[in-house]
């Protein structure tokens, strides 16, 4: 069953190329993930009154070309297949007949108690899809043949924080944009990103950032670490570009 979103980005959602931000992106996708969710009986408010919810397990987002501010885009979702405890989630994103970006994700039900994983089925078999827009997202990890270096720390605050009462997967790569150099930035399109999900923060943990990137530096990643703990791994794929 595919759920559409139709919306228009926000000044508020853009930098300073009018361009919608990454992470409000992919606030976007999780904002349409809850709304089709809850059209199959498993919403936020479903599970919650269950003591589960939804976590994001790990995404792979590709641009084709970026939303702008003022841009009247239409969104849409469909469940692919579960494996195991992971739901595959699809999505397209379109301005009237063009791809501006795809995304495919996975995601596991928790319980709130104790974080468990929930193994049973939640949306039932026929709300699900079986046409593969991306390959099965797979884990992300720093290759060995690159060595990450510190760069910084942050700790989680009030406004890194969700109704799980933890930092939401839309801020980490906030986290990982805000560590790029803006030079860097300035020369180059970001038109690949990849998350994974290995441990939750939790307000007050201190998150160190460690950073690597390919010889050509067109591949970045970003691993964030509690207590030396790896939390998440990202990864950030560019081309040059002429603004």
């Amino acid at each position: 069953m595919r759920v559409h979103y139709p919306f228009i980005v926000e000044s508020y959602e853009t930098d300073l190329w009018r361009q919608i931000h990454p992470s409000a992106l992919q606030c976007r996708l999780q904002e349409l993930t809850y709304r089709a969710c809850a059209a199959s009986g498993a919403g936020y408010a479903d599970l919650r009154r269950e003591g589960r919810f939804w976590a994001l397990n790990r995404i792979h987002i590709r641009i084709e070309a970026w939303p702008l501010w003022g841009d009247e885009v239409q969104l849409s979702t469909w469940l692919r297949e579960r494996t195991g405890p992971l739901y595959q989630r699809d999505y397209v994103l379109f301005r009237d007949d063009t791809l501006l970006v795809k995304a495919t994700s996975s995601w596991t039900v928790l319980y709130l108690d104790g974080r468990g994983i929930c193994r049973e089925l939640v949306i039932p078999e026929a709300h699900m899809e079986h046409k593969d827009l991306m390959p099965f997202c797979g884990k992300v990890m720093l290759p060995r043949t690159l060595t990450a270096t510190p760069a910084g720390s942050h700790t989680a605050a009030f406004s890194d924080l969700d109704s799980n009462a933890h930092v939401n997967n839309c801020i980490y790569l906030r986290w990982a944009m805000d560590l790029m150099d803006l030079d860097f930035l300035s020369a180059h399109r970001l038109t690949d990103i990849r998350t994974g999900y290995y441990r939750e923060i939790h307000p007050g943990e201190r998150v160190d950032f460690l950073r690597a990137a390919s010889p050509d530096s067109l591949t970045q990643y970003i691993e964030g670490r509690v207590g030396g703990e790896l939390s998440f791994v990202i990864q950030l794929d560019f081309t040059p570009a002429h603004r």
